[in-house]
C-alpha cells in the first residue's frame, strides 16, 4: 500500500516514459565526471514530450501502461508483478518530517517486510520478505537490491544493505513473492526497486539535516531539476553500545538527454562508502542486563567493517506508437573489508559486476482482445577476489586462505498480459535460467575448487479482477529459483590460529507459491492484503555456532514458508483538522516439513509477526503530532531445535513538527519512548543450542532517543 494512497492506471502513471537502458563506460571515474558535467548542463526543456504523447502509455522503466484504473498504486517497474501480485511503493514525501536513520524506518509503513535492526544506525539489518534469505546476514541475499531495474549487488546476488542509503531515491518499489522474474531473476523473496528520477518533483534545493541522542547525525542536500538530479547524504553516530560508531556517506545522481523524438539517454552514477565498528553479540541475561556492554572478546578482537561501492550506468530509452526497446548494462565495484572476531578473521574482498538486459514490449489488440507483451533477457557476470587472513589482537595476521570467484546468470523471460473482459485479466509467463558459480583457490589454498552449473524453467500465472472502480482481486501462482551465493558456499573450519577454508556443494533452492489478495478503498478507508502458500525445496540455511559466529550453509529438504501480508490506511476526520491511522502487520509461519531431524519445528530467526500502527493528527496551520507503535511478536526460536528463544517487544515512538513557512519545517522525535530493553535480533541462527545460557548470540536494541531535525524545500 502506498502511503500516500494514491490511485493507479493511466490518470495516475506519468504518461510516456518510455523504457531503460545501461551503458557501461570505459571508466569509473570517467563515468563520473561525465554524469557530473551532464547534470551541470542538462537543458530544462524535455523534446521527447510530443512523441510521447503520441504513442501509448508505459510505466517505466519497461512495461506498457495498465489499460484500467487501479484501485491503490503498487510498483511500475514491473507491470506483470504489479498488477497480478503484490507490491508497495514508498515516496520521499513518506519521510518528510522524521528523522530516518535505518532502513526498518524507511520502510516501517510496507507490508510483507521483516527488517531486524543489528547494531542499530545503517548497519546491515536482518532483511526478509517472506522468509527469504532470514538468516543470510552481514550480506544479505534472498531479495533483489535494484536501481531503475539494474542490480546494486555482486555477481552472485548477496549485497550490502550498509551502502545503500534510501532517502537518496525519490521512490522506491517493493515487489514480494516470484511474480517478478522478468524484472529479475534468481531471488526468491521479491524485489526493492530504487528509482533516481522523480519528474514530477519541484525543481530546487532541499535540505535535510538532524541531530541526535548516541552522537546521530545526518544530513542530505537533494539538487532536483527538470531533466537531471543528484542527491548527497552523510551519517555519523557514536551509537548506543560501546564499539558501535559508524559512518557513512552516499551520492546519487541522475541526467536525461533527448537524442531524437522517440528517443532517450538516461546516464546514472551511486556511490558510497561506510565504515563502522562492530559490538557484537551477547547472552540473553546479558544482553538484559547490560544492553549498552560489549564482549571481553570484541574488546580484544575490535571488530570492524570499511566498505565502499561506486555503481555507474547508462539508460537508452525509445517509445514508439509501434512498441518500446531497451537495452542496457550498468557497472559496479565493491570493495569490503571486514574484521570479524578471531575464530572467522578478516576477509578484504574486492568485487566487479556487470549487468545488462535486452527488452522488448508491445500493446496488441487481437480479435478486439488487448495483450501487453514482454521478452526480456537479462545478463549478470562478475568476479570477486577474497583474501582472509588472522585478526591477530584487531591486526591483520597472516593469509590462511585466497580464492577467485565467478558468477554467470543469463536468463531469458517471456510474459503476456491479457484484458479478457474490461474488468478480467490474465496472465502466463516464464523464465527459463542457465548460470554457474565457479571457485579457485590461491595460494596458501590452492585446493579450493567448486563449479556448480544450474539450469532452470520457472512458469508463472495470475489472475486480475475489479469487480468495482475501488476494488481489485489477485490470484497467481509462480515457481521461481535462488542459487547459492558464495557466502553459502564457503566457511571457515578449524580453531585460532589454524584457521582454513571448507567449501560446500549447495543445490539451488526452489519454490511454488500460490497466493491470494484483494486490495481497494472504501471513503477514508484504504487496504490491502494477501495471503500466500509456498513449498520450497532444498531450502539454503546459513548456521551460526554457539558463539554466534558462522559456520556454514545446508540444504532443508523440504520448508514451507504461508503467511498474511496487510496494510491499512484510515482517514478518521479530515476538515478541517486530519487524524490518520496506519497500520502494517505481517504474520508468518514458516516451518520445516518432516524433517528428520527437526520434524516440522519453526525455521529459527523469524518472529510469528511483526508490525507498526501510526496515528497522526495534522492542523492546517502547519503542525502535527503522531504516536506510533511497533512489534515483533514471540516467542522468537533462536535454533532450529527450538531450545533457545527470546520475547517478542512492542516499542513506543512519538514525534512532532510544525512547518513556520511553505519551506520550512522543524521536527522532533523520541523513538523508544518508554526507554524499553528489549533483544532486536539475533548474530545468525543456529542448528542446536548446546548451552542456551551461555550462547552469546543476542544483539540488543537501542534504548531511548531524542531527536531534532529542518527541512527546507522550494
Amino acid at each position: 500500500m502506498n502511503a500516500e494512497g494514491e490511485t493507479r492506471g493511466p490518470a495516475a502513471s506519468a504518461p510516456g516514459h518510455p523504457f531503460t537502458i545501461h551503458l557501461v563506460p570505459s571508466s569509473l571515474r570517467l563515468a563520473t565526471t561525465g554524469l557530473a558535467l551532464l547534470v551541470l548542463a542538462a537543458r530544462a526543456d524535455d523534446p521527447l514530450a510530443a512523441a510521447r504523447a503520441e504513442a501509448p502509455q508505459v510505466l517505466p522503466p519497461w512495461i506498457l501502461a495498465e489499460s484500467l484504473p487501479r484501485t491503490l498504486q503498487g510498483g511500475r517497474a514491473d507491470s506483470f508483478a504489479a498488477t497480478l501480485g503484490p507490491s508497495s511503493v514508498v515516496t520521499a514525501a513518506d519521510w518528510s518530517g522524521r528523522g530516518v536513520t535505518t532502513l526498518a524506518e524507511a520502510l516501517r509503513r510496507t507490508p510483507g517486510l521483516l527488517l531486524q535492526e543489528s547494531f542499530g544506525g545503517f548497519e546491515p539489518p536482518r532483511f526478509s520478505i517472506r522468509g527469504s534469505g532470514l538468516d543470510s546476514a552481514p550480506t544479505s541475499r534472498g531479495v533483489a537490491l535494484l536501481v531503475d531495474g539494474l542490480p546494486l549487488a555482486r555477481a552472485d546476488g548477496a549485497f550490502h544493505t550498509g551502502l545503500f542509503d534510501p532517502q537518496l531515491f525519490p521512490r522506491l518499489e517493493v515487489y514480494r513473492g516470484t511474480l517478478h522474474m522478468a524484472l529479475t531473476p534468481a531471488v526468491l523473496g521479491g524485489v526493492l526497486n530504487a528509482g533516481t528520477f522523480d519528474p514530477a518533483a519541484t525543481p530546487g534545493l532541499i535540505a535535510q539535516a538532524t541531530a541526535g541522542d548516541f552522537g546521530g547525525r545526518r544530513a542530505q542536500l537533494t539538487l532536483q531539476g527538470t531533466t537531471a538530479s543528484a542527491a548527497g547524504s552523510y551519517q555519523d553516530a557514536d551509537g548506543y553500545r560501546g564499539h558501535s560508531h559508524q559512518r557513512r556517506s552516499a551520492l546519487q545522481a541522475v541526467t536525461r538527454r533527448a537524442l531524437s523524438p522517440t528517443a532517450q539517454l538516461e546516464v546514472s552514477a551511486y556511490a558510497a562508502a561506510a565504515d563502522y565498528d562492530v559490538p557484537g553479540p551477547l547472552t540473553l541475561a546479558t544482553a538484559f542486563a547490560q544492553p549498552r556492554s560489549v564482549s571481553a572478546a570484541v574488546l580484544r578482537d575490535q571488530p570492524r567493517r570499511d566498505s565502499s561501492l561506486i555503481r555507474a550506468a547508462a539508460q537508452l530509452k525509445s517509445a514508439t506508437a509501434a512498441g518500446d526497446v531497451a537495452l542496457g548494462l550498468a557497472d559496479l565495484e565493491l570493495h569490503d573489508d571486514f574484521y570479524q572476531l578471531q575464530p572467522n578473521g578478516e576477509t578484504d574482498l574486492t568485487a566487479h559486476a556487470l549487468s545488462g538486459h535486452a527488452t522488448f514490449a508491445r500493446r496488441l489488440i487481437l480479435d478486439g482482445t488487448e495483450h501487453q507483451l514482454l521478452a526480456r533477457a537479462i545478463v549478470t557476470s562478475g568476479d570477486d577476489n577474497v583474501d582472509r587472513y588472522l585478526n591477530v589482537l584487531s591486526q591483520r595476521g597472516a593469509a590462511f586462505a585466497r580464492y577467485t570467484t565467478r558468477a554467470t546468470t543469463l536468463a531469458v523471460n517471456v510474459e503476456d498480459l491479457v484484458w479478457l473482459q474490461p474488468t478480467f485479466a490474465a496472465g502466463v509467463g516464464f523464465t527459463a535460467l542457465h548460470g554457474r558459480r565457479e571457485l579457485t583457490g590461491l595460494d596458501p589454498t590452492p585446493g579450493l575448487r567448486l563449479s556448480l552449473p544450474f539450469d532452470d524453467w520457472s512458469p508463472r500465472a495470475g489472475l486480475l479482477w475489479t469487480p468495482a472502480a475501488h476494488l481489485s482481486l489477485h490470484a497467481a501462482v509462480s515457481r521461481g529459483i535462488e542459487p547459492p551465493t558464495f557466502d553459502d558456499l564457503v566457511a571457515v573450519s578449524g580453531t585460532y590460529p589454524s584457521l582454513s577454508l571448507a567449501t560446500h556443494a549447495l543445490s539451488a533452492q526452489s519454490a511454488v507459491t500460490w497466493e491470494l489478495g484483494a486490495r481497494g478503498t472504501a471513503g477514508p478507508l484504504e487496504w490491502d492484503v494477501t495471503a500466500y502458500r509456498a513449498d520450497w525445496h532444498n531450502e539454503i540455511l546459513r548456521l551460526a555456532d554457539a558463539a554466534g559466529l558462522p559456520r556454514g550453509a545446508v540444504n532443508a529438504p523440504s520448508t514451507r514458508h504461508e503467511g498474511l501480508e496487510t496494510g491499512l490506511r484510515w482517514r478518521l476526520t479530515t476538515n478541517p483538522q486530519r487524524l490518520t491511522l496506519s497500520t502494517t502487520a505481517t504474520v508468518g509461519r514458516f516451518t520445516f516439513v518432516d524433517d528428520p531431524v527437526y520434524g516440522n519445528n519453526r525455521l529459527a530467526g523469524a518472529p510469528p509477526a511483526t508490525g507498526g500502527a501510526e496515528l497522526l493528527y495534522e492542523h492546517p496551520r502547519g503542525a502535527y503530532a503522531a504516536v506510533e507503535t511497533t512489534w515483533a511478536a514471540g516467542p522468537i526460536p533462536v535454533d532450529h531445535a527450538g531450545r533457545l528463544k527470546y520475547g517478542g517487544y512492542a516499542l513506543l515512538h512519538l514525534r512532532a513538527g510544525w512547518r513556520f513557512s511553505p519551506r520550512l519545517l522543524v521536527f522532533a522525535s523520541v523513538r523508544n519512548a518508554s526507554d524499553r530493553t528489549y533483544i532486536a535480533s539475533t548474530a545468525g541462527v543456529l542448528d542446536l543450542a548446546r548451552t542456551p545460557a551461555t550462547t552469546s548470540i543476542f544483539l540488543p536494541g537501542p534504548g531511548r532517543a531524542f531527536s531534532l531535525g529542518l527541512e527546507w524545500r522550494p
